[in-house]
């Protein structure tokens, strides 16, 4: 029987909590207006924070179609010496990566490719994946049709198969479940399909298909080591770490150093081998914006918290005489707080079922708002983690709204007296100072949403004044990816083709100027490597100097409006049968021929290259951010003077660039209908979508700070009207002594202009703190403080006066006599 005694304590606990929630719903069912006011603020709090966290969850931590993607890594290459990190290595590297068995389960690289597909009649142009046959096991992804590759069709001459993304699959196809082995003609070769992927599989993103990468084994030759053009993802092993992982890759790291000496290359540059997380690395640029976001979340939260705490202090000052009642029963102070607990808690929990319901929504809602060149790949969708978040929301939003007025009331109730009715002086001062408190909070926390709102807009402002080195205004882009090998391999034909193209652009009517390049910027990754300068000899080791490249065609500066600073431009005259030549801009002559005329000095990519005059220096330009200038510089070569394996052409337009997108197409076909045309978009467009995740910001904030705001006006009101009715009789005494109505209005707006004047006071406390914090995270953050300071202060005073000029005239209104009558 001893251990009867535990069950029915549990039962009798259980049996007080059911009590407890039936009178809380009984209580809440009273009292409507109160309870649809208090649930519908939770739920806003609520919702957004489980939208955001739906979104976070599907970005930063569980890509779709990823099985276990915790297990799954990136590799990276470092050159400290040249301050050169980037997620691309070279195939050896990825051999040491493989070799790692005790940590690793599967490794696979990758490379992106472009072929054109001809089907029935039409060329469409894939964006394809070149991969090693791993490459799907190292994600996890399983086909819904067919198979992936095997080992033996990732070799050279036997790597004619494809598989299909479901996109591909169902727009160029029409979802046929007949495609597995049928043939297909990419760029002038037959593939065979063997399967298609499933729909939420897209790495990397935006792929329409892959293909054996069929490396040779002379491309594992240590020759290759600095070469770096491919990505590598690992799968580890089960309980290996990411940072295991770079420990053996440091390992190796150190092997070949010391295997070539510390004064080789790979130890003169500080060359490093490392690998990252999936997670981390898919986020890319939406990484900060979302922890901001999800931080003012959780500020919304906590000012719809406090309001909620209000209006339970509000409600408990009619309920004074059923908790002195209750006391004089012989409830004791932790039977008033659970009761108080419960009714929080049924409102919460009703608020988070309404979360549930509506985050996802809101979720993706998000993310259709985000550009679709940052959220593409992404899906939000409820799961156990995302239902684990909500439901801990919730439990911490009832602490959060229910604790404070519980714990106040507890106490309030030792010092009233029954025989006076439940009204005490002191329990209402005590209730007023929360409230006070709480208020403070809302306007404190609403004020530093709004000054970090005016912040992110100052700095968005800044940024678009940002010149990128280049007018953007009025010139179209398209690129073209050569289809089949005699383009990658017969140099004049493709200069031929460049030509053609660009007049019969330069004949369309509205078209100013056309030109072409190979590598665009804001639109594409630039091409880069180490070069030679004649007259500055370095070792076999020495990294050297390094930059960006590009080949352009002569209208290009035209095009571009790039400013031409010394020397000529390429020319028609530039081509592959005349002197080599380039062009170089100020960063590299700055850089390299400081006390020098660049124009006469000569460069070339390796030792065995011929050398190229220096014959032009243009202004820089930056490759494809506005926020931060992230090239080392740029040299430009004859377009006809190299073989190039794409083009990208530029139209500059005295009217509409978007309307040239059929003449761009058009004259692509008319010279070759082998040949395609795509990502046509105009080049201000791709300027603009570099600030995408500024913009994303901005736009988000601004929406949470009006919620903000809206909350903060409905607290200051509710705590004005609250002492309002709590000083109705003294009102109407000063009233009978001959207080005029502006004075009693004063009186009142005195009040609530003083709590928000401190809360404004901490505000610009915190808010000072955080745009310190976010300055060393966001470039050109932190200009326009006073303006966004006094914006912020003048909206919340203003909302102040709003809220309090209600009360304040309903309380001038006040009839002495009644007043007087009802003391």
């Amino acid at each position: 029987m001893a251990f009867d005694v535990p069950v029915v304590c549990w039962r009798g606990v259980g049996m007080a909590f059911f009590e407890d929630l039936r009178f809380a719903l009984r209580q809440l069912v009273k009292a409507p207006g109160f309870a649809v006011t208090a649930i519908v603020t939770l739920a806003l709090g609520i919702g957004a924070n489980t939208a955001i966290f739906s979104v976070i969850h599907a970005v930063l931590m569980h890509p779709s179609g990823v099985d276990a993607p915790e297990r799954v890594a990136i590799m990276r290459t470092k050159y400290a010496q040249l301050g050169l990190d980037f997620s691309v290595v070279s195939v050896p590297d990825f051999a040491d990566a493989a070799s790692l068995k005790d940590q690793v389960d599967a490794a696979a690289l990758e490379q992106g490719d472009s072929m054109n597909l001809v089907h029935d009649g039409v060329t469409e142009h894939f964006d394809a994946d070149r991969v090693t046959w791993q490459w799907f096991q190292v994600f996890g992804a399983k086909p819904i049709l067919g198979r992936t590759f095997v080992a033996e069709e990732d070799h050279p001459g036997s790597n004619q198969v494809a598989v299909l993304s479901y996109e591909a699959w169902r727009r160029a196809f029409g979802g046929d479940h007949n495609i597995v082995g049928r043939s297909i003609m990419l760029d002038q070769k037959s593939y065979r399909v063997i399967g298609v992927m499933r729909s939420d599989f897209d790495w990397p993103r935006g792929k329409d298909m892959w293909v054996p990468m069929g490396l040779a084994p002379d491309d594992y030759a240590d020759a290759n080591r600095f070469n770096e053009s491919y990505q590598a993802a690992v799968r580890l092993k089960p309980g290996v770490s990411v940072d295991a992982l770079n420990a053996g890759l440091a390992a190796r790291t150190r092997e070949e150093i010391l295997r070539k000496g510390a004064g080789g290359f790979g130890g003169k540059a500080k060359w490093g081998m490392s690998a990252t997380s999936l997670t981390e690395f898919a986020a890319g640029p939406l990484r900060k914006p979302l922890y901001v976001l999800f931080g003012v979340v959780a500020l919304v939260l906590l000012i719809a918290s406090a309001n909620v705490a209000g209006l339970f202090l509000a409600r408990s000052s009619t309920r004074s005489r059923e908790f002195a009642i209750r006391t004089a029963l012989g409830a004791n102070a932790w039977r008033l707080v659970q009761q108080m607990l419960t009714e929080t808690l049924a409102l919460a929990a009703l608020a988070t079922a309404f979360g549930i319901a509506l985050g996802p929504l809101f979720g993706r809602m998000l993310l259709w708002m985000v550009p679709h060149s940052l959220a593409e790949g992404y899906t939000v969708q409820m799961s156990a983690s995302v239902l684990g978040f909500t439901a801990g929301i919730g439990l911490l939003t009832a602490l959060i709204a229910g604790l404070a007025p519980a714990v106040r009331v507890a106490r309030a109730q030792k010092k009233v007296e029954l025989h006076e009715g439940g009204r005490s002086a002191t329990a209402s001062v005590d209730k007023q100072r929360m409230r006070s408190v709480f208020v403070i909070a809302e306007v404190a926390l609403a004020f530093m949403l709004l000054t970090g709102t005016g912040l992110f807009l100052a700095s968005l402002r800044q940024l678009q004044q940002v010149s990128p080195g280049f007018n953007p205004h009025g010139v179209l882009a398209g690129k073209v990816f050569y289809s089949g090998q005699a383009y990658k391999e017969d140099q004049l034909r493709e200069a031929t083709f460049v030509s053609s193209v660009l007049d019969n652009l330069s004949a369309q009517p509205g078209v100013k100027a056309a030109a072409a390049i190979t590598f665009l910027p804001f639109t594409d990754g630039a091409s880069a490597n180490s070069f030679f300068i004649e007259g500055q000899p370095r070792s076999t080791n020495d990294p050297g100097p390094h930059s960006q490249l590009s080949f352009a065609t002569a209208n290009y500066l035209k095009v571009m409006q790039i400013p031409l600073v010394a020397g000529r431009w390429i020319n028609d005259e530039d081509r592959s049968n005349t002197r080599p030549v380039v062009v170089v801009d100020q960063r590299l002559a700055h850089k390299f021929w400081p006390n020098q005329n660049p124009i006469g000095q000569h460069l070339r990519y390796d030792d065995k290259a011929e050398w190229s005059e220096v014959v032009g220096v243009v202004g820089d330009v930056r490759a494809s951010s506005l926020e931060e200038d992230t090239s080392d510089g740029m040299r430009y070569y004859p377009y006809a003077q190299q073989r190039n394996d794409r083009v990208a052409f530029v139209v500059r337009s005295d009217g509409d660039p978007a309307s040239l997108i059929g003449a761009l197409k058009r004259a692509v076909a008319s010279v070759d209908p082998s040949q395609t045309m795509t990502d046509t978009d105009t080049l201000e467009s791709a300027v603009n979508a570099s600030l995408a995740p500024r913009k994303l910001i901005v736009w988000l904030l601004t929406a949470f700070a009006g919620l903000a705001l809206l909350l903060a006006l409905v607290g200051i009101y509710g705590l004005i009207s609250y002492v309002t009715a709590q000083r109705t009789n003294e009102i109407g005494i000063r009233m009978a002594l001959g207080a005029q109505r502006f004075q009693v209005v004063g009186l009142v707006m005195k009040s609530a202009l003083a709590w928000v004047g401190i809360g404004l006071a901490i505000g610009v406390a915190m808010s000072l703190f955080a745009a310190g914090m976010l300055k060393q995270e966001f470039s050109s953050f932190g200009n326009g403080v006073v303006s966004s300071l006094l914006v912020a202060m003048t909206a919340l005073l203003a909302i102040g006066g709003v809220a309090g000029l209600f009360p304040a005239r309903r309380a001038a209104s006040v009839d002495p006599a009644k007043a007087l009558r009802n003391e």
